[in-house]
């Protein structure tokens, strides 16, 4: 009976082995990187080289307590003649800032780069080569090229950067203030409610003066220089039977404002007999 349960019992063990090596080798396998290698001597032919040079620049900064004067002091001690004199050759820019600061970089060769995929991927010797150093003339995903010749203009276009909201708020506050006044009872009625109003006309020492009724029966007296209408108009001259008002109308045929005249006329009142 003893042997039986241990024969079950290793059975189950090795069940359960079995079970946690699958699961293993299958989260190996998922968890391994995934991807296109890349060869970064490719993408960047002088990569190592820069790497170097900030290295040796560095290692000057923690001896010296600042960056070198000139690149010249990393010869010897810091660079090797072999690789002070690549970058010699690669026109390597340096320039010395103060208080541990620097400025380093390398002119770029430009031209496209090829990314490598995997093995069997490297051009073929012999392979036609385009003017530009490309493996290829035809567009192809597995090439990227880095300058791509493309330049934004900034000239007419809005700051993304600045708010668009302070920009209004401040062109508002700087623009000149347009006072514009008040339109009068007489100016939003049309000219001919205001002739259909016109009730008389004094003559008077202190100038000709008339008065017009609303519909409402509110008067108003009116006089040379007095706002009226609905088109901008102004009262131009008061005779006794007429007013002259000149208002602003626009014209088809020359697609512009014109000064026209128009005159509202005094109605006679018959005497009842």
């Amino acid at each position: 009976m003893k042997d039986k349960k241990t024969i079950v019992l290793a059975v189950v063990l090795l069940l359960l082995v079995g079970v946690y090596i699958y699961y293993n080798q299958n989260i190996q396998k998922e968890t391994k990187p995934t991807g296109n290698r890349v060869d970064i001597a490719q993408i960047d032919p002088d990569f190592q080289l820069k790497v170097d040079v900030s290295k040796a620049i560095r290692q000057y900064i923690q001896e010296n307590g600042d960056a070198p004067a000139s690149f010249a002091k990393l010869q010897g001690k810091y660079l090797d003649a072999k690789t002070y004199k690549l970058a010699q050759e690669r026109n390597v820019q340096y320039k010395y800032v103060g208080n541990k600061a620097y400025r380093f970089s390398l002119p770029s060769k430009g031209g496209p780069v090829k990314v490598a995929k995997g093995p069997g991927t490297q051009p073929q010797p012999g392979a036609p080569a385009s003017s530009t150093g490309s493996a290829s003339t035809t567009p192809s995903s597995k090439l990227a090229t880095i300058e791509t010749g493309w330049k934004y203009d900034p000239t007419g276009k809005p700051d993304p950067f600045k708010s668009f909201i302070l920009a209004a708020a401040a062109q508002e506050e700087t623009a000149p203030k347009v006072v514009r006044r008040q339109l009068t009872p007489l100016q939003k009625m049309p000219l001919s409610e205001i002739e259909s109003g016109l009730k008389a006309i004094i003559w008077g020492q202190l100038g000709n003066k008339a008065l017009v009724e609303d519909a409402t029966g509110k008067g108003y007296v009116v006089q040379e220089g007095t706002y009226v209408g609905q088109n901008d108009g102004i009262v131009k001259k008061i005779y006794e039977d007429r007013i002259v008002v000149e208002e602003y109308r626009r014209d088809p045929a020359k697609d512009r404002l014109e000064p026209t005249e128009v005159v509202l006329k005094l109605k006679k009142v018959e005497a009842e007999e």
